[in-house]
């Protein structure tokens, strides 16, 4: 099971700073993800709609200027670029980019050819999900072979059926969502099918159960012993069938 860090290891450092990665790749994770927005057609790394919610800033956040996020701290860290991020990861593991933002799938696009030919990335390491499919249409249609995800919050009528619309490498579901049904799905379209927020030891040993592909976690470290000890007792495997609908 494919095990990312939840906006770096976020369990440990601030959400989404140069310190989260840099504490993810301390601690050797198999892949990092990450949320971007679009300032004045740069990415930055940032979750949230509004800057006051996690920021020394106001507003929403799509709507600040480059300027204005050179003076935002997260206690006391700033804001990266999506370009200072990829250049510290530079090639160590897998990244899942997440489109957060309005109007973030043609940066994206412009920058994703110089993440490969300038920092040591494949296109196996880059994975560009978005809760906006619109956006990794666009994507898809710019660079046919890049790696999509859609993002649900929820459970569709048919399920994984976006996946196919998409050419998506893999699904990413809410753990309130995940089902049977959508990890079947998922598997006989091909994909894979990632799970996120986990955190909790017995909704791992389910997960796993299910036959998940993978989880985002804000302690990847502690997430990769609990699986390691799935692995090795048997006993403790909690019953996907009761677990998940």
């Amino acid at each position: 099971m494919l095990i990312f860090a939840h906006r770096g290891a976020s369990g440990y450092e601030v959400e989404n700073t140069l310190a989260a990665m840099e504490k993810a790749l301390s601690i050797n994770v198999q892949a990092i993800e990450l949320d971007v927005y679009n300032i004045e057609g740069e990415l930055f790394v940032f979750h949230d709609r509004r800057l006051e919610t996690k920021t020394t800033g106001r507003g929403v956040t799509h709507l600040a200027s480059k300027d204005e996020l050179s003076k935002v701290t997260i206690q006391q860290h700033s804001i990266p670029t999506l370009w200072q991020v990829m250049t510290l990861i530079r090639g160590r593991c897998i990244v899942n980019i997440e489109l957060k933002g309005y109007h973030t799938a043609e940066p994206l696009v412009a920058i994703y050819p110089k993440l490969i030919s300038e920092l040591n990335f494949t296109a196996e390491q880059l994975l560009i999900s978005s809760f906006n499919q619109p956006y990794l249409s666009v994507v898809k249609q710019h660079l046919p072979h890049a790696r999509v995800a859609p993002i649900l919050a929820g459970v569709p009528l048919h399920y994984a059926e976006s996946v196919t619309a998409l050419d998506a490498y893999s699904i990413h579901v809410d753990l309130h969502f995940v089902t049977h049904e959508m990890v079947q799905d998922a598997h006989q379209r091909g994909a894979k099918i990632y799970v996120y927020t986990v955190d909790n030891p017995e909704d791992i040993h389910a997960l796993k159960g299910l036959g998940v592909d993978g989880i985002f976690s804000n302690y990847p470290d502690k997430a990769a012993i609990v699986l390691t000890n799935c692995s090795h007792d048997n006993s403790h495997t909690t019953s996907h069938e009761k677990w998940f609908g």
